[in-house]
């Protein structure tokens, strides 16, 4: 595995794709998809090949409970 690329969540960019998600949360990407396509972790589609993005707020939402 990959070594993990922030070390704190204040280096984190604003926003994150599903597999940075997954990163942060110490979970398998298909599981970070899941919680995206659920709707628990609130996400957008952008640019032309509409990637997934989360904002960093949001995650930190999620991870607090909040959501």
């Amino acid at each position: 595995m990959a070594e993990k690329r922030y070390t704190r969540f204040d280096e984190l960019p604003l926003t994150l794709t599903v597999p940075e998600v997954a990163e942060v949360l110490d979970i398998g990407r298909n599981t970070a998809y899941e919680i995206v396509q659920s709707g628990d972790l609130p996400s957008r589609r952008i640019g032309k090949r509409s990637q997934i993005r989360v904002r960093k707020y949001d995650l930190e939402r999620y991870m607090k409970g909040e959501m």
